[in-house]
C-alpha cells in the first residue's frame, strides 16, 4: 500500500508562471543601528596603563619561561648533580640514572612551554577585561611560588615567579578593577 500525500509546494498560478517560495522580511533595525548609538558589544573600553603594563609583564614572563626551559638542556651535568644527591637515585643503575635525568630534563622544558602559552593565553584574555582571566594568572602565580619554594628554580624561574607576583598587583590595583567591573557590565 502507498501513501500519497498532496502537493505542500508553492502553488502555481497558470497566469503568472512559476511562483518563488516566500522569502520572510529582515527583522527591523534596533534603535542603536538607527540612529548610530554605540550598542553594548561597541566600541572597546580603554584598557587602563596598569593592565597593559601587566600584559607585557605576562608576555615577558612567557619568554622567560620558555628561556628556562631551554636552558634545562644546557644543564644537564647540574641537574644530574642534584640528583646524585638525593638519597632516592642511590640504588639506580648508570642506565636508569641517566634516563631519570633525561626525563627530569625533558618535563622541565615541557612545563616552561606549557606555563608560557597559559601566561601568553591568559594575558590576552586578562587585558580583553574577563575576570577569569586575572583570577587564573593570580592562581598561576601562587602555584609558581610555591613551586620554586618547594623544588627550587633557577635564575629565569625565580625571576618569573618575582615578576608574575608584580604582574598580579597590577590587576588588582583599583584602575584595574575598575576596568574588570565596566567590562563585565558591558555585556
Amino acid at each position: 500500500m502507498v501513501l500519497a500525500f498532496p502537493d505542500v509546494t508553492t502553488p502555481q498560478d497558470p497566469d503568472r508562471g512559476p511562483q518563488q517560495p516566500h522569502i520572510p522580511a529582515p527583522p527591523p533595525l534596533s534603535e542603536s543601528e538607527l540612529h548610530g548609538t554605540p550598542s553594548a558589544a561597541g566600541p572597546a573600553l580603554p584598557v587602563p596603563k596598569e593592565v597593559q603594563i601587566s600584559f607585557w609583564i605576562w608576555i615577558a614572563g612567557a619568554v622567560l619561561s620558555v628561556i628556562g626551559g631551554l636552558l634545562a638542556f644546557a644543564q644537564r651535568d647540574a641537574v644530574a648533580d642534584a640528583l646524585r644527591r638525593a638519597p632516592q637515585t642511590a640504588d639506580l643503575s648508570a642506565e636508569e640514572f641517566d634516563a631519570l635525568v633525561s626525563a627530569n630534563i625533558m618535563i622541565t622544558a615541557v612545563v616552561g612551554v606549557v606555563m608560557a602559552g597559559l601566561y601568553v593565553l591568559f594575558a590576552f584574555k586578562a587585558r580583553a577585561g574577563r575576570n577569569w582571566a586575572r583570577v587564573v594568572l593570580a592562581a598561576l602565580t601562587v602555584l609558581g611560588l610555591l613551586s620554586t619554594l618547594l623544588v627550587g628554580a633557577g635564575v629565569s624561574g625565580l625571576l618569573t615567579s618575582l615578576i608574575s607576583v608584580v604582574a598580579v598587583v597590577l590587576l588588582y590595583l583599583p584602575n584595574s578593577k575598575a576596568y574588570f567591573d565596566s567590562v563585565k557590565r558591558a555585556r
